[in-house]
């Protein structure tokens, strides 16, 4: 996927996808709405106007397998029928794992130079996802490399979201937006023998440089909508979306944080706290903010909350 860059989203998916995908983008173009030229993301997305995408904190044992969640939120309502960040039908985006450095702490379980069967579940209803660094065909590396042959394992994952799930012969194409919140794919890998630190999950994007920059052979993340125009960026360079971090520990429970804090500025705000009560009232998942689950137990309970509101006026410990 090298190259993807901050090209327009048509190119960018046809470049990194399936040819599924590719299909995806030949059917809708002609039916797409009139996009505004895409920006470049130079500064990142602050407030509530943003799209978010979660990398979760889960644990596991070295050399068992371990799931991992990521969790999409459409970003507020921005009043674009059809259109804008509020609306979210595609994405593309590189998970490290840990992304950045030579090792390979995750890995899937591979059969015949592809990913095993379960390797990639929890997509919602009617939409497919493309593992687009599956297989080493015409390339040296990949997740599921024939090292004999000289083949290196990418220590990232790039990942293609997209709807219908099937797509018709003949006629219009209706393209489903996403979930308003949600998981919106699950990995399942396996954690290496012997590793004993904790494995970052990083979601890259334009805004990484220097030594935190995505892989060479990594994507931007781009989100197209249901008129399948590129709405990663506005027109004034600003992201539209949010990253929050994951963290796989090894041979235990995911360390202590402050609870509430659900993007990792060791703060917690009113928004957060809204977001741990619906989580608790059951209209979020868990996987949009793993900082409430203070006991553990995939679960807000009152206890959480009142921990999160305490550090939210008190500070984090």
């Amino acid at each position: 996927m090298a190259g993807m860059g901050d090209a327009p989203m048509m190119r960018q998916f046809l470049f990194a996808a399936s040819a599924a995908a590719c299909s995806w983008f030949a059917l809708v173009a002609t039916a797409s709405a009139q996009c505004t030229a895409p920006g470049t993301a130079s500064s990142e997305c602050t407030g509530n106007s943003c799209a978010t995408i979660t990398a979760p904190m889960v644990s596991g044992a070295a050399g068992a397998s371990v799931n991992i969640p990521i969790a999409f939120a459409q970003g507020p309502n921005d009043s674009q029928n059809g259109q804008g960040f509020d609306e979210v039908s595609a994405i593309a985006f590189t998970l490290g794992v840990p992304g950045t450095g030579n090792s390979a702490p995750l890995t899937f379980n591979c059969t015949d130079g592809n990913l095993a069967d379960g390797s990639v579940t929890g997509v919602p209803s009617n939409f497919t996802v493309v593992i687009e660094n599956a297989q080493c065909t015409n390339r040296n590396r990949c997740l599921c490399p024939d090292t004999g042959a000289g083949q290196t394992r990418d220590n990232f994952v790039n990942i293609v979201v997209y709807g219908p799930r099937d797509l018709p012969a003949t006629g219009p194409v209706q393209i489903p937006v996403l979930p308003a919140s949600g998981n919106i794919v699950t990995l399942k890998m396996q954690i290496a023998a012997g590793t004993t630190a904790p494995i970052p999950l990083k979601i890259f994007s334009a805004l990484d440089t220097g030594a935190n920059a995505k892989p060479q052979f990594g994507a931007n993340l781009s989100l197209g909508d249901q008129a399948a125009c590129d709405v990663t960026a506005t027109t004034a360079n600003k992201s539209n979306v949010k990253f929050t971090p994951g963290l796989v520990t090894v041979g235990g429970t995911p360390p202590a944080a402050c609870v509430g804090d659900c993007d990792g500025s060791h703060n917690v705000s009113i928004s957060e706290l809204v977001r741990g009560v619906n989580i608790a009232l059951g209209s979020q998942p868990i996987s949009m903010c793993t900082a409430f689950d203070c006991q553990n137990t995939g679960t807000v309970p009152v206890s959480c909350l009142v921990r999160g509101v305490n550090n939210s006026l008190g500070g984090c410990p």
